[in-house]
């Protein structure tokens, strides 16, 4: 009986979760992850990029709705190990583009009309925070329904795991 009173507990919980009808996982073909961790990548339809300051000059995200915008999120996240606290590292690049986007080319200085940004999220001392990409290439083209994205770049400001990737993705 406690096994059957389990499992539908189980399928009621996952039955009860909503999905967000803006977001969008697509997995279909993504660069090689690195090996000790896993990679995501998310499509933010009608959603703008802000990447604000506080009073103590600290950038961070924040999404806003916006019609006809499109936020692209590729995350990589280091598997933990066990019995270590404050293990945890990820990192997280931000792309904004219209949803109209037939192609996109754009290098160095120019990546900021696509706001692409950098979020490395660890236990680093001096050495974690949201950085705005000035160097590199980001090159979206449509491939019939699908759109195939290319980056390359660099942080100078702190050490970075991932500097490049590729993905293809649908709007």
């Amino acid at each position: 009986m406690y096994k059957y009173t389990l499992l539908l507990t189980m399928i009621l919980f996952i039955s009860s979760c909503k999905s967000n009808k803006d977001i969008t996982t697509n997995s279909n073909q993504q660069s090689t992850c690195p090996a000790n961790g896993t990679c995501s990548f998310e499509v933010l339809k009608n959603k703008e990029l802000l990447i604000l300051e506080d009073e103590f000059k600290n950038t961070y995200h924040e999404l806003k709705p916006a019609d006809g915008k499109v936020v692209l999120k590729f995350e990589y996240k280091r598997t933990t190990k066990p019995g270590i606290s404050d293990d945890h590292y990820s990192e997280i690049v931000f792309i904004e583009i219209d949803e109209n986007l037939k192609d996109l080319n754009l290098t160095d200085q120019l990546l900021s009309n696509a706001k692409v940004s950098y979020n490395r999220l660890c236990f680093c001392r001096g050495a974690t925070g949201i950085y705005k990409v000035k160097k590199g290439n980001l090159k979206i083209s449509k491939e019939n329904k699908k759109y195939k994205l290319t980056l390359d770049f660099t942080v100078n400001e702190v050490p970075q795991i991932i500097n490049s990737f590729e993905q293809y993705f649908e709007l």
